[in-house]
């Protein structure tokens, strides 16, 4: 059975900010915070488009973007469409992508938890999970305003397929990963480090 809080096979990245996304938190009964974030979701490729989304106390917000610089952005994601869609569907050549019990609705940080953790980060940091037959899965993510006025990451983590699976599972723990040459960082290990340690906080409840 499918989860209604999962977008459906076949439905397009416009679809889902400009329509599905809304109905799915109408759905959940779930409300935003007073003091939700701004996130910025801009996606290249066919089906691809720029969203202000923000899930605040008065409600969902979803507004399509033009082109230029935005203020009052907390988090900016970057990715194609293409890997914004495999987050929600299999694909042959990448590991499962999301964790047990994640939905679309973890985007919009409903859970206080989340803000906190959101709130230790500052920076751009870019993410590439090596699959198959050279599939690679790539989301660039900037927080706070020194990440989302940087030029660009000022740190890659590169994880192959296997390893992803593992720490998804918890079957590897990501200190773990990281001494035992699992995971490699180029550019600010500090940055890359911590964002690994709130991920797994994140995984770990």
């Amino acid at each position: 059975m499918s989860d209604p809080l999962r977008p459906p096979p076949g439905l397009g990245a416009a679809t889902f900010f400009e329509s599905w996304l809304a109905e799915a938190f109408a759905r959940s009964g779930r409300r935003g915070l007073a003091h939700a974030p701004v996130v910025r979701v801009t996606l290249s490729g066919a089906e691809g488009g720029d969203w202000r989304v923000q899930a605040s106390d008065d409600g969902l917000m979803v507004a399509a973007l033009r082109p230029g610089r935005h203020d009052g952005i907390d988090v900016w994601l970057r990715q194609s469409a293409a890997d914004f869609l495999a987050a929600f569907h299999a694909d042959p050549d990448l590991p499962e992508l999301l964790p047990a019990g994640w939905t679309a609705l973890d985007l919009l940080f409903l859970d206080e938890r989340d803000v906190a953790l959101l709130d230790q980060m500052s920076g751009r940091i870019a993410l590439e999970i090596h699959g198959k037959r050279r599939r690679r899965w790539t989301l660039d993510l900037a927080f706070a305003k020194e990440g989302v006025s940087a030029g660009r990451p000022r740190a890659t983590v590169q994880i192959d397929g296997a390893t992803y699976d593992g720490l998804r599972t918890k079957a590897i723990a990501p200190m773990q990963a990281l001494l035992g040459g699992k995971v490699k960082i180029e550019g600010d290990r500090a940055l890359a480090g911590k964002a690994l340690m709130l991920v797994a906080q994140r995984l770990s409840r």
